[in-house]
């Protein structure tokens, strides 16, 4: 298995971010993802996004966050937001080096429990979360459509 370098994740990143999104999403169009990321790189924790090269070409990458005060909580929460790896790099360890890399940063800040969201029919999301320890939580997740 090839060498998975972590690093942080930078703003000229951002391109590589959304070419990774258009592969996944076999969409010729980018979403708001790179929008999204380039905010929290500015206003989030960006100690809390990272990279993933394999031989110098960017595989993948990780955007967490700590919440101070999520769902009656008392203490800090660490969230994985989103999680990317590029197609050609599926299977060689990436996901699990960015997630693993991703758990010590917030291990480091003293953060003792991590969550995300899936869609429930999103079984390969599910595995590669369960592959680094994630179980289904004790929340029920609740939403109201708007439209």
């Amino acid at each position: 298995m090839p060498k998975v370098r972590i690093r942080p994740l930078v703003m000229t990143d951002i391109p590589a971010i959304e070419r990774i999104e258009k592969a996944i999403t076999k969409s010729p169009r980018t979403g708001s993802l790179g929008r999204h990321v380039r905010d929290h790189l500015q206003h989030g924790d960006p100690k809390a996004c990272l990279v993933a090269e394999i031989d110098d070409a960017f595989a993948g990458f990780v955007v967490g966050d700590v919440r101070p005060w999520e769902f009656g909580e008392v203490r800090d929460v660490g969230w994985i937001k989103v999680v990317g790896v590029d197609p050609a790099f599926q299977g060689q360890g990436v996901g699990k080096a960015l997630g693993e890399a991703l758990l010590k940063y917030f291990k480091e800040k003293g953060v003792e429990r991590v969550r995300t969201l899936v869609e429930w029919h999103a079984g390969d999301m599910i595995a590669y979360f369960k592959s680094i320890g994630f179980d289904r939580s004790d929340l029920i997740p609740l939403e109201r459509k708007l439209v």
